[in-house]
This record gives C-alpha cells, sequence and structure tokens, in this order.
C-alpha cells in the first residue's frame, strides 16, 4: 500500500511516504500553485494537524484528489472547535518562537471539513478527545 502522509513535518507515521513544504520529505507541497511535486498515486493519505494551515482548502482538496488512487482513502484530523483557539494560540508560539517558520500560515477560525472536501465521500465521522477524525474515499471515476 503506497500511503502519503501530508503535512507530516517532523512525525511522518510508519510507512507513510512523507510531504510537506519544508524539510527531509519525499515530496514538497508548494503552498503557491497548490501542487505537490509527484505524479505517483497514493492509496492512503493522511492530513493529521495540519488543514488549518490551508489558505485554500478547495484547491487542496483537488490536488489530493489528483494524486489519491481511486477508491482510495483520505484521513484528516483536526482539532475539535471547542479546542481550536487553544491549538491556534500553541501552533502560532511554535512556529514563531520555537522553531520559527515564517512561511507557515494559520487560519484565524475554525473550519468545519464537512464544508470543503466535496469530491470525496465521508464514510465516517469520529470525535477521539481534542480531534475530529474524519474518513473520507475517493470518487470513482
Amino acid at each position: 500500500m503506497n500511503k502519503l502522509d501530508f503535512g507530516s513535518g517532523y512525525n511522518p507515521g510508519k510507512d507513510f511516504k512523507t510531504c510537506d513544504i519544508y524539510g527531509y520529505v519525499d515530496y514538497y507541497f508548494d503552498p503557491i500553485s497548490y501542487k505537490i511535486d509527484t505524479d505517483d498515486k497514493f492509496d492512503y493519505i493522511r492530513c493529521r494537524n495540519v488543514i488549518h494551515h490551508i489558505k485554500d482548502l478547495t484547491k487542496l482538496a483537488s490536488e489530493l484528489n489528483r494524486v489519491l488512487e481511486d477508491d482510495g482513502i483520505l484521513e484528516v484530523i483536526e482539532p475539535r472547535k471547542e479546542y481550536y483557539n487553544e491549538n491556534y494560540y500553541l501552533d502560532y508560539l511554535w512556529y514563531r518562537f520555537v522553531i520559527p517558520r515564517y512561511e507557515v500560515w494559520f487560519c484565524n477560525k475554525y473550519r468545519d471539513c464537512r464544508d470543503y472536501f466535496n469530491e470525496f465521500i465521508l464514510e465516517e465521522y469520529k470525535i477521539e478527545d481534542e480531534k475530529e477524525n474524519f474518513i473520507y474515499r475517493k470518487k470513482k471515476g
């Protein structure tokens, strides 16, 4: 199974290829063109705690759709609405003072992923502690 950890930064999942805007990764994501530098296809893509750093979720959804195999799985893990401000504050401290990464963008409000990933079928939604977990399947054809 070919798996991609999108926005994996310094902590990719086991057996995942990595994709981010910086670092020692397998693939780079260009936050201006919204392109991943590959024509490879993936059976499974995971976006863990990264969607709130993407300005245009519609463009991202199209790019993830491009690199996901037909019937492939997209997993999105994001902070719940109730924890969003706390997560925003911690991210801001981390990316501005601990590991300064000024190219990292922050959305200043909670966005519900169900409003943006319309190119996919939402198969499962669950809440795990302070996180929301969305499991999407790519529409065939």
